[in-house]
């Protein structure tokens, strides 16, 4: 019983201090485009790639460890890591996508493509 309760512990604060840690966001629908924020303090521009392809928005930040290895660490969340996050999103103009990054936001604004066109009558 003592055995199973310390696997249990370890594999839950392995779970807690695991390199992959997703980044938090709010997608905001408006009449004519969506608008996805990420929490991203600590990253530069430089940092994070954007793709879009095959309806699928990709926001993949990465940077690589500044520390400087002295002792064994016990825990170290500040190493090199990759976070990232999908959306999927229909009708968006692709040639019109926008990214900003302020304050560790990033904006992303991603146009709705009008499906649909009006004919006048001749």
């Amino acid at each position: 019983m003592i055995q199973s309760t310390n696997n249990l512990t370890k594999d839950l604060l392995e779970s807690l201090v695991s390199d992959h840690h997703d980044f938090k966001v709010t997608v905001h629908q408006a009449q004519d485009s969506y608008t996805v924020e990420a929490e991203l303090p600590g990253y530069q521009k430089d940092d994070i790639t954007i793709n879009f392809e095959n309806k699928t928005l990709t926001i993949l930040a990465k940077r690589a460890s500044n520390l400087e290895q002295q002792g064994t660490y016990l825990i170290n969340e500040r190493n090199s890591n990759k976070q990232s996050r999908q959306f999927i999103f229909k009708h968006i103009d692709t040639n019109k996508i926008k990214a900003s990054m302020n304050d560790g936001i990033l904006t992303i604004k991603l146009p709705i493509k009008q499906t649909k066109t009006q004919i006048s009558i001749d």
